[in-house]
C-alpha cells in the first residue's frame, strides 16, 4: 500500500533512536509501575512513606503511561507515535517542576540520580524529536466517531488535573481517600498529561494514531480499578465509593468500547471515520 501524502516523512517506519528512546523510558516506568502495583511496601518511587493504597495508585499510573509509551514504540509509523510523545513531554515537565518544589521529599534517601537523569534530559529530548520528526499537527485532522469520547475524557481528567494541581484544602478533603498536597499534585502531572493526549486524539482521524493512547487509557483503568478493589475500606464513605467505582465501570467501558473500534478495518482504511458535520 503506498503511503498517505506522497510518503512524507512523518509516514516512514520510526527511526532507531526513536524506539530505543522509548523503549529505555518504557523499562522505567513499567518498573516504577510494577513495583508500586504489586509491592508498594519497595516501591521504587523517591517518595517514602507513601501508605499502600497511594503505592498503588501512583503505581497504576505509571502503568497507563508505560503501556502508552511501549505501544508507541512498536508503532509501523513515525506519525502513530505523536499523541504519546506530546503527553510524554507534558509528564516529563510536571513532575520535573514538582521535584524541584518538593526537593527535600524526593531526596529523603539521597538526589535519586537516574529519576533526575531522566526528568531533566527528556523534557530537552521529546521536543527536539517531535519537531525534527514533524509530529506537531495531526496526521489527519478533523472529528471522528470516537472524538466525544476523547473530549470527555480530556475534560474530565483535566479539570481534575488542575483541581488537584492547586490541592486546595476543599479538593483535598473531597478526595475519596487521605492525600497531602505534594501526592495531589503527582497525580494532577498524570491526569493533566493523559487529558492532554486526550485532546490531541479527539482531532486525530488517523486510528492507529489514536490506538496507543486508548491502549494505555484502559490499562490506567484496568490498573486504577484493581487498586479500589484491594483498598475498598479506605473510601471516606458508600456514596464516594459508588460514584468512584460507577465512574471506572463507564471508563472500561469507554474504552475498551473505543480500542476495539481502532482496531477494527485494515491499513487500508486508515481513518476513524468520515470527518462528522
Amino acid at each position: 500500500m503506498g503511503l498517505p501524502r506522497g510518503g512524507s516523512s512523518i509516514f516512514r517506519s520510526p527511526p532507531w533512536w526513536l524506539r530505543a528512546f522509548l523503549l529505555v523510558n518504557v523499562v522505567q516506568d513499567l518498573g516504577l509501575g510494577l513495583s508500586g502495583l504489586l509491592l508498594p511496601a519497595h516501591f521504587l518511587l523517591p517518595l517514602k512513606g507513601l501508605t499502600p493504597l497511594n503505592a498503588r495508585f501512583v503505581g497504576s499510573l505509571y502503568l497507563g503511561g508505560g503501556v502508552v509509551i511501549l505501544c508507541a514504540a512498536l508503532m509501523r509509523r513515525a506519525v502513530d507515535t505523536r499523541i504519546p510523545l506530546w503527553s510524554f513531554f507534558v509528564i516529563t515537565v510536571l513532575v520535573l517542576g514538582m521535584t524541584f518544589a518538593y526537593w527535600r521529599d524526593f531526596t529523603v534517601g539521597g538526589v535519586p540520580k537516574l529519576w533526575m537523569l531522566t526528568y531533566v534530559v527528556d523534557p530537552i529530548v521529546i521536543p527536539i524529536m517531535i519537531v525534527t520528526l514533524g509530529l506537531v499537527r495531526p496526521a489527519e485532522p478533523g472529528r471522528h466517531r470516537l472524538t466525544v469520547l476523547f473530549l470527555a475524557q480530556a475534560v474530565f481528567l483535566g479539570g481534575t488535573g488542575l483541581a488537584l494541581l492547586i490541592a486546595s484544602d476543599a479538593v483535598l478533603a473531597a478526595w475519596p481517600w487521605a492525600i497531602g498536597r505534594l501526592l495531589a499534585r503527582v497525580y494532577a502531572a498524570f491526569f493533566l498529561a493523559f487529558a492532554v493526549g486526550a485532546l490531541l486524539a479527539a482531532y486525530e482521524r488517523r486510528r492507529q494514531a489514536v490506538q496507543a493512547f486508548l491502549a494505555g487509557s484502559l490499562a490506567l483503568v484496568v490498573c486504577t480499578t484493581t487498586t479500589t478493589l484491594l483498598h475498598l475500606d479506605r473510601f471516606s464513605s458508600g456514596t464516594t465509593l459508588a460514584v468512584w467505582i460507577g465512574v471506572h465501570l463507564v471508563g472500561l467501558a469507554a474504552f475498551g468500547y473505543g480500542l476495539v473500534i481502532s482496531l477494527r478495518g485494515h491499513d487500508s482504511a486508515p481513518r476513524l471515520s468520515a470527518t462528522l458535520p
